[in-house]
Parts: C-alpha cells; structure tokens; sequence
C-alpha cells in the first residue's frame, strides 16, 4: 500500500509541475479561442469600411496590351474612365495601362481621393510604404502600397495598391486585438504568421501531457481507491 501512495503522490507531484508551466498558455488559448468565436471575421477584416466597387463599360478594343505569357489576367478601374490591366504570372503581378506600358504608381493626392471613394472613410493624410515590415498591419499585401488615415480617427488605416488603385485591406481596433491574439494563440510573436513554430509544438506536448497525465492519475486514484 505504501508504494502505491507513493506512485500516486508522484504522480500527482508531476500533474501539478506539467499543469504550472501550461497553464498560462492554456488560458491564453482559451480566452483567443473565445474572442474568435464570438465575433464576426467580416467585421474583424473590415469589408464593412469598403464600399463596393461600381460597374463600368469595358471595350476590349480600347486595349493593345502586346502578347504575354500569364496565368490570370484582371482589368480594373483605376481612377474614373482609366482601365488598367493585371498580368499574373510566375514572377508577380504587372499592372499595365491600355496601351500596353507599364504603370506609375498614384500620386498622394490620387490616392486621397480615391481612398474618400472607395472607403467610408474621409483621409486627409498618407504615408508612402515601398518595405515588407515583419508583423506589420499590411504584411501579404502587394508593395508599394499608401497608408491612408483621417486624423480626427487615426485607428482606422486604409491599404491602398499603390498601381491599381485598389484598397487592399482596412484596419481598426478589432483586427488589432484580433492580431495580437492571433499571435498569442499561434505563439508567433514575430511575423504573427508561422503556424508551427517550436513553441507552440513545445506547449502543444506539453498540454497533451497535462491532458493525459491528469486522466492517468484520475483513473489510477480510483483503482486504488477501490483497492482498499
């Protein structure tokens, strides 16, 4: 009997050091887990903030884009009355004008004024981004892009291409908790991407253990429970 009391209260010991170190991260789970599930993904990516875009007449004809080998082909308007042309291909995205020529980026003004367009927003400033920022709000978007805010509500961030005219993502508040619990939730503190990273394995183990050590010595304790 003294042996078996004394498996149990080792096992016991080794519960409570396992459950210590993940604990922290198990509640961390759980509370990212709940934000996710309980807010709305559309809202958190704020399509909300974009206005849809208006169709428009499009004649083929008006283009002599000269033959390209590409995989995917999307034209777009880009400011009023101006289509351009988007050749995907192995080596990225070119962004052409209908006459085949390649594109220079919108100027701030241009930018501004579709962004007050395209968007509820009301921007009065913008910032130039031609870098890929680990982490950053923008990370996957295709570079250069313009950063584009109204100064009386600095929180709410529009992406624009800065070729195609294109808003490519709105932040806010709720994306930002959304990130930074993501981050936790993946333990990626870095990029807040990599999926697989060795602490989240580490902790995944550990919490298996947990997990199984914990039934281990509840099934256990009954057996000699009954023993007796």
């Amino acid at each position: 009997m003294s042996g078996s009391l004394s498996r149990q209260r080792m096992l016991r010991r080794w519960h409570r050091r396992v459950a210590a170190v993940t604990s922290v991260q198990l509640l961390l789970w759980t509370l990212s887990g709940l934000y996710f599930a309980f807010i709305d993904i559309d809202y958190v990516r704020g399509h909300q903030f974009k206005r849809p875009a208006p169709q428009s007449e499009i004649n083929l004809a008006d283009f002599s884009v000269p033959s390209t080998v590409a995989n995917q082909l999307v034209l777009v308007e880009r400011r009023t009355g101006e289509k351009v042309l988007a050749v995907h291909s192995a080596e990225g995205v070119q962004w052409l004008s209908k006459e085949g020529a390649a594109l220079e980026p919108l100027t701030e003004q241009d930018a501004l004024a579709l962004a007050a367009v395209r968007t509820v927003m009301s921007p009065d400033s913008a910032e130039w981004i031609d870098q890929n920022v680990a982490g950053s709000e923008y990370r996957g978007a295709p570079l250069p892009l313009w950063r584009l805010w109204d100064s009386a509500n600095p929180d709410r961030i529009a992406y624009m291409d800065a070729l195609s005219g294109q808003v490519v993502a709105v932040r806010h508040e709720a994306w930002r908790w959304w990130d930074f619990l993501w981050s936790l939730h993946i333990m990626s503190y870095g990029d807040r991407d990599t999926i697989g990273t060795l602490l989240l394995k580490l902790f995944s183990v550990l919490a298996l253990g947990t997990a199984v050590l914990g039934l281990w010595l509840l099934i256990y304790t009954r057996r000699v429970t009954r023993s007796q």
